[in-house]
């Protein structure tokens, strides 16, 4: 079985878990699949192990803290460590995949919007002007927030887990909220303090969609060779 069908069967047998037993397991899955240098496959192989275990367990009346102690914490780094690094080239597809996705996305709705904003409201301009300098330095600024992004969110949701009272929602949504709206906030205000250098380059701004366009095409086009979301 391929990890993706590992993780339908996984879904369907977790049904079978106490209310308790659930929310445990749940956390340590969360925390183990936050880890993504490793290998997808073994990760959901193990998940699968300690589901497993753990509905033999619930069947003779033990809790999931009885199978896997009180410090879950520990435990699951126990498992962590234990489990293969996934491929450099793997992790290093993924990350262009990842980043390919961020930029269709930007680049898309920066076209879409422009273009409707000065065709039916006359604001802004049909055309953009750019340094290509600036423009390159400001593609990698905005590559490396995505990354603090991803990290910022991974640790607050690991931080999260394990927590016999869990936080209330609206907090851990209100810290979310905070979280992208200083990032997006960022990704406004970079271009306008950002200094300009480098050749400048004049282009419509319905280009900014057909570059959102093709990209797509080609984050598509990887993912159905290499298999990438599995």
């Amino acid at each position: 079985m391929n990890s993706k069908d590992i993780i339908k069967i996984n879904n369907e047998m977790r049904e079978k878990l106490t209310e308790e037993n659930l929310a445990i397991y749940e956390d340590m899955l969360v925390y183990i699949r936050l880890n993504g240098n490793k290998s997808e496959q073994q990760t959901e192989e193990v998940l699968f192990e300690l589901l497993e275990h753990l509905l033999h367990a619930q069947e003779e009346g033990k809790t999931a803290k009885a199978v896997f102690g009180n410090d879950l914490k520990k435990y699951c780094d126990e498992l962590i460590a234990e489990i293969p690094s996934e491929k450099r080239s793997a992790s290093i597809l993924f990350g262009v995949y990842i980043a390919i996705d961020f930029l269709a996305f930007l680049s898309l709705i920066y076209g879409i919007l422009s273009f409707g904003a000065y065709h039916f409201f006359n604001l802004g301009s049909n055309e953009f002007t750019f340094a290509l300098g600036s423009a390159i330095t400001i593609i990698l600024i905005y590559l490396l927030l995505l990354y603090i992004f991803i990290v910022l969110v991974f640790k607050w949701i690991k931080k999260s887990l394990f927590k016999d009272e869990k936080p209330k929602k609206w907090v851990e949504f209100f810290k979310l909220w905070v979280i992208c709206t200083l990032c997006i906030g960022l990704l406004v205000l970079i271009p306008f303090i950002f200094p300009s250098f480098g050749m400048e380059i004049s282009i419509p701004v319905l280009s900014f969609a057909v570059v959102g366009v093709v990209l797509y095409t080609v984050k598509f086009i990887l993912n159905k060779k290499y298999k990438i979301t599995k």
